[in-house]
């Protein structure tokens, strides 16, 4: 499983960037391999920064987002893209992706769920 995550920093410890499209950064982590490949969000000041975040996860093939909250448009798209929505939670990018293996983590079923 691929398991995408906004972060502040390019490190798994980083902490979890509130902003899902407008992140600086991005972490995939593989669970298959345990490699994580970080990324410089190159979508952050376009119009529609959402939907176009989620066609760069699609093509990486994510399989499930972290995050804090996403917006209705982007939300969609990642439905459609069969993408599934976790809810961040205090902690590091790491800790956040163990709870997904582990079966531990709330799923996000509405867009904007969760502000902090």
């Amino acid at each position: 499983m691929k398991i995408a995550i906004p972060i502040k920093e390019k490190t798994l410890s980083s902490e979890v960037d509130a902003r899902f499209a407008r992140a600086a950064f991005f972490a995939i982590h593989d669970t298959e391999s345990k490699e994580a490949k970080f990324f410089e969000n190159v979508v952050l000041q376009a119009h529609g920064a959402g939907p176009k975040m989620v066609e760069t996860l699609a093509n990486e093939k994510v399989d499930a987002l972290i995050s804090n909250s996403v917006g209705p448009n982007a939300f969609t798209a990642l439905n459609q893209a069969g993408i599934k929505v976790y809810l961040a939670e205090e902690g590091s990018a790491e800790e956040n992706i163990k709870r997904v293996v582990e079966g531990t983590a709330t799923i996000l079923d509405t867009p904007e769920s969760s502000h902090r």
